[in-house]
């Protein structure tokens, strides 16, 4: 029982790096995306004739 116990322990521990990355991932990429959301919005303002839209 103490075997299996010391294993876990030695996959937990292994693990933990992994876990402490993956947030930072997570935050480093939704960091991506709200850049090209704004990107996406100031070329869309840009593009946008001023004054309106005349046909």
């Amino acid at each position: 029982m103490f075997r299996y116990a010391f294993l876990a322990a030695q996959s937990a521990v292994a693990d933990a790096p992994k876990a402490a990355v993956v947030p930072a991932f997570d935050a480093a990429a939704a960091f991506a995306a709200a850049a090209v959301a704004v990107d996406a919005a100031a070329f869309v303002a840009a593009a946008a004739p001023f004054g309106g839209a005349r046909s």
